[in-house]
């Protein structure tokens, strides 16, 4: 396996620049450390809300494992010179790294009453390996919740509370909970418990899967129009650039 190149940064916001197999990789020796850690995924419209929000952006950026989760962020990098080598979404962390934990305690934390307890049901199901110790819901307050996850005991958070919401309660809770790992995961709860379902794998090669999403979730057309300005971005800020490098060599 390759070693992971030179982590970028896109408008202050860092990435591991890895592919999915160095990310599951990387995520298994964080769960076998005695530390705490967390792993956060951005994409267009998280990566827009990061270059204004130095809150979040800090999340983001003290992130042991920080992941491009959109084919946008991908498109930026590019455009400024310092390109990415995939895309790298959390979920596909996921389906890559549940079925090699044995014995693993895994604790579901996010979405409405009685929906995590569906969502961890079928997990239980689909990887018998993992010791699905807890859930809660994400409608208490973010201490409670870290108290909830503490009781009991887990290796392995998921993280299911939205952005940036969960990754700044991962920033600031999770080491409360004990847990050696949290991933900050979106909707994956609301997929896992069958209330939505995930791109065609057809649709995902071709970088449609937020096509997808918006046809189960019209609500989200603003999000997506916000996102698709995030090339724009990136092409004045390299524009601005290259202005700047030209006229230090008239000077």
């Amino acid at each position: 396996m390759k070693e992971s190149l030179e982590s970028p940064e896109i408008f202050n916001v860092r990435f591991d620049n890895m592919v999915l197999e160095q990310a599951s990789q990387k995520a298994q020796e964080m769960l076998q450390s005695d530390s705490w850690h967390y792993i956060a995924g951005t994409n267009a419209n998280l990566l827009r809300m990061a270059r204004r929000n130095q809150r979040y952006r800090d999340a983001i950026n003290h992130a042991d494992l920080s992941l491009a989760d959109g084919y946008g962020v991908i498109c930026a990098s590019r455009i400024l010179g310092t390109p990415l080598v995939e895309r790298v979404a959390c979920i596909d962390l996921l389906d890559q790294l549940l079925p090699q934990l044995q014995g693993v305690r895994v604790f579901l934390l996010g979405g409405e009453p009685g929906r995590a307890k569906k969502a961890a049901d079928r997990l239980q199901q689909q990887y018998p390996g993992l010791i699905l110790c807890g859930f809660c819901h994400g409608y208490l307050d973010s201490d409670e919740m870290a108290k909830a996850a503490a009781r009991y005991r887990p290796d392995l958070l998921l993280v299911c509370l939205g952005s940036p919401k969960q990754e700044l309660w991962m920033a600031e809770y999770g080491p409360k909970t004990g847990a050696r790992l949290a991933c900050g995961c979106g909707g994956w709860i609301d997929i896992c418990a069958g209330k939505l379902k995930r791109a065609p794998e057809s649709w995902r090669h071709r970088n449609l899967e937020w096509a997808f999403r918006l046809l189960q979730e019209p609500w989200r057309i603003g999000r997506v129009f916000l996102s698709l300005s995030l090339p724009l971005l990136a092409l004045w800020e390299a524009a601005g650039k290259r202005l700047a490098c030209l006229w230090e060599k008239e000077e």
